[in-house]
């Protein structure tokens, strides 16, 4: 027997139809059937009145449900094609209480689908034609998606708030014998479960409904098993065990004194096995290749009716004459964190994996010589530095490049913009800066004789300050007591690796650039030398010592660009980097685990990769920001991983970037096209939706997680026709990687079940795969013209990565 969870439990069969006459069908499952091409009409009789007729006309993409044992007339308007798709009533059942289950609409208009919806089932059906082994957890909660908006749950009245406590009693004991109907529900059990006596339960029942508890629930026992007698093929025998009955004699006597009619009476009232009638297998469609366009991607992302979704069709035309070198700075570096939280193995793992799938260059730690430990020999204290070489030799393993950050930073994590709790020592800044130049030539000493000077000379440094911190005139060290600490650290680090580069001061683009201009004039009039500047970069606006996220979607990117033009004006040969960015100041918003913010990431490395010598996101991993009251899987943390390492939508972008070409032959703000040759081209296409104002001041848009649409501002899906001139004539295959709402994105199904904070592996090997991008193919032609075209269809906040790759003449 199937197991409940199991795809081919829950799905008996899932096709394409195509046909031109009328036709009948009767099926022993649940029917779904969407039109695809052209009108359908429905004709079926009503089941409590056969003289009834019904007729419904289903344009393409409404959606017609039946229920089993029901014949159908489907009369097509010329020829129509229609995807059915059947249901094993026994899963539905199991799913759905009565009451929801037997409210089902039988008609689904498609102007009463959101996109989502649509999306859910169209893509469900192609993967599950495509392979539905491979793809069985996208399957699966596409399919739930699709089911929820299919039985629409049973709004219960309105409760008074003043209800009297034998009301309120009554609710509860009716529920908990509704949610357990197939237990054996013995009245000593149920009333330990309610905190009652037996004979105080008994009691009650006589009172309220003058019975047995014994016989309302059995009462209540035939009435379920009607439905699955009239919606199922299941055994007699098998029922009686579901529900508990000792034999299926017992069963028959207690159906017969309700209604009347033995077991197989009831089931042929509904079901009557001469009427079953299965569509005809010769009009299914066969793998052909207009098989394979109905459901490749423009089935499952442009087939909505422009009713429904009105979009307008740009053409682009991509040539080779503007090519231009395409930044690497996007990888130049990469936030492990703080040093001490590498002793947690669970950041060893995801740095690997990282490493593995992306590779960056530099791999920026904080607090790094705090791992330092001290040994007495001779009555002389001598440093140790056996647990920094651990952390040093996994960079290396993983090829690496140490950025250590020198300087006071305080490991905190945020609840609020400006509410934070310090987890270091809370000593004096002068304090932290005098051990660290006393550690440090020893340090740079002992990584020389274990790894030579060759590599220690390619690390760079460098020197924090906290600009927030005197901004808000907290800090306990002015901006000329770091300088005199920089060039402390400066001399001592050039005078053992002269090659090495040091730099600072994380710069912060939310504070006035007037305050900039002050420092880099203080820094010239004293003759500071830098090899870099770093600057931190977020979407936070300051006003009135209050701080909210920007309303303005080009707010961080105009921002940066001003950013870099001040600097180059006063040290115009320096490389700027930006050593952390992300969307959200505070590293506790819902908005960094959403599907937005892999669309920010997105568009804002695609505006400003360019600009910079290297970027660093916020921090690898939520591990970085979680504490003791984040145990949930998610909970705001702006890492690429969740803390228990589940790959978030923005930890895909960095996968996308990295499959990109060397040369930039097209670029616009929803697109970035590059290309290696004349036989191989990669496209990145955005659809990016801002904040709305009910976000930007929001703290945590913890509240609208249910509900995320309502985050973002107003808008369509939008569709990019793409034109590739200079192509080898031949046939391409398209591989499309796409990430929003139902790909690539956790959250929504994480969300309908936040209490858990613990997994088990196989609840971790589902979640992980439900977090992987959707995957398409499909084949092109380009002929003598050269010109291979494309449609792209986004839906707002989607990320599509498309390889495009020649496969024969």
């Amino acid at each position: 027997m199937l197991s409940a969870n199991h795809l081919d439990y829950m799905i008996t069969d899932l096709a394409l139809y195509r046909f031109y006459t009328s036709t009948t069908i009767c099926l022993p499952d649940f029917g779904i059937i969407c039109p695809l091409k052209n009108n359908l009409e429905v004709q079926y009789h009503d089941i409590d009145d056969a003289n009834t007729l019904h007729s419904l006309q289903l344009h393409p993409h409404d959606f017609f449900v039946f229920q089993t044992g029901l014949p159908v007339t489907l009369i097509p308007d010329d020829m129509c094609i229609y995807l059915m798709i059947r249901l094993n009533p026994a899963f539905l059942l199991n799913l759905f209480s009565a009451d929801r289950f037997s409210s089902l609409p039988v008609c689904h208009l498609a102007s009463q689908f959101g996109a989502e919806t649509l999306y859910a089932i169209l893509n469900m059906s192609h993967l599950y034609v495509t392979n539905k082994e491979k793809n069985e957890f996208q399957i699966i909660s596409n399919l739930y998606n699709t089911l929820d908006s299919f039985f629409p749950p049973v709004v219960p009245l309105k409760k008074s708030s003043h209800l009297r406590h034998s009301e309120k009693r009554k609710e509860l004991i009716l529920s908990y014998i509704e949610n357990h109907i197939q237990d054996t529900s013995r009245q000593n059990e149920t009333a330990r479960a309610l905190g009652l006596t037996p004979q105080y339960l008994s009691a009650w029942f006589q009172k309220n409904f003058d019975c047995t508890f014994s016989n309302y629930i059995l009462n209540k026992k035939i009435e379920a098993v009607k439905l699955w007698l009239r919606y199922t093929s299941i055994s007699k025998a098998e029922i009686a065990e579901q529900f508990h009955f000792k034999s299926v004699d017992i069963l028959q006597n207690a159906m017969f004194q309700q209604c009347g009619m033995s077991l197989f009476q009831y089931r042929e009232t509904f079901q009557k096995k001469e009427t079953l009638s299965l569509p005809d297998s010769g009009n299914k469609l066969p793998l052909s290749p207009y098989y394979d366009e109905l459901l490749s991607t423009n089935l499952t992302h442009t087939p909505f009716s422009t009713d429904i979704f009105p979009v307008e069709e740009d053409i682009h035309k991509i040539s080779h004459k503007s090519v231009r070198y395409c930044p690497n700075s996007w990888r130049y570096l990469l936030n492990m964190g703080y040093a001490y939280q590498f002793n947690d193995n669970r950041m060893r793992i995801q740095l690997r994996k990282f490493q593995k799938e992306v590779h960056f260059k530099y791999g920026r730690i904080c607090r790094l010589l705090d791992l330092t430990t001290l040994h007495s020999i001779n009555h002389t204290t001598r440093y140790g530095f056996e647990n920094i070489f651990l952390l040093l030799d996994d960079m290396f393993q993983l090829d690496l490049i140490p950025f250590i950050e020198l300087g006071y930073k305080h490991a905190k994590i945020h609840f609020q913009f400006h509410e934070t709790q310090i987890l270091t020592m809370d000593e004096e800044v002068c304090s932290y800066y005098d051990k660290l130049i006393q550690i440090l030539p020893d340090f740079l000493r002992a990584c020389c004789n274990r790894y030579g000077i060759e590599t220690v000379k390619l690390w760079e440094f460098s020197v924090y300050y906290d600009f927030i911190k005197e901004y808000e005139h907290l800090s306990t060290i002015t901006f000329r007591q770091y300088m005199d600490y920089y060039q402390t650290i400066r001399s001592i680090i050039k005078s053992l690796v002269p090659e090495a580069k040091i730099g600072g001061a994380d710069f912060n683009i939310f504070l006035p650039f007037e305050l900039w201009e002050d420092k880099f004039r203080t820094l010239q009039d004293s003759q500071i030398t830098m090899d870099f500047i770093t600057i931190n970069a977020y979407g936070g606006v300051m006003t009135d010592s209050e701080i909210h996220l920007s309303l303005d979607s080009d707010y961080m990117s105009n921002k940066i660009k001003e950013a870099t033009r001040l600097i180059n004006t006063y040290f115009p040969s320096i490389p700027v980097l930006i050593t952390e960015f992300s969307f959200c100041y505070t590293s506790r918003n819902y908005l960094n685990d959403m599907i937005f913010s892999s669309c920010f990431l997105a568009s804002f490395l695609i505006e400003n990769m360019h600009l910079v010598k290297g970027m660093g996101y916020f921090t690898m991993s939520d591990l970085s920001v979680s504490y003791s009251d984040s145990w949930n899987l998610f909970f705001g943390g702006n890492g690429l991983f969740n803390y228990i390492g589940i790959p978030k939508p923005t930890y895909h972008i960095y996968k996308f970037f990295r499959e990109l070409g060397t040369q930039i032959i097209g670029h616009s703000s929803d697109y970035l096209i590059t290309t290696d040759s004349n036989y191989h081209f990669q496209a990145l296409f955005i659809n990016y939706v801002h904040i709305n104002e009910e976000a930007a001041y929001d703290i945590h848009n913890k509240k609208l997680l249910d509900t995320p649409e309502q985050l973002f501002a107003h808008t369509t899906p939008q569709t990019l026709h793409i034109q590739i001139e200079q192509a080898v004539p031949g046939t391409y295959l398209f591989k499309t990687y796409t990430v929003n709402a139902f790909n690539g994105n956790i959250l929504s199904y994480w969300a309908k079940c936040s209490s858990i904070t613990h997994l088990s592996k196989q609840d971790y090997e589902t979640f992980e795969q439900l977090a992987q991008p959707g995957i398409n193919l499909y084949t092109k032609n380009v002929s003598s013209d050269e010109l291979l075209d494309f449609t792209v269809h986004l839906e707002p906040l989607e990320v599509k990565l498309i390889l495009i790759d020649y496969i024969e003449n």
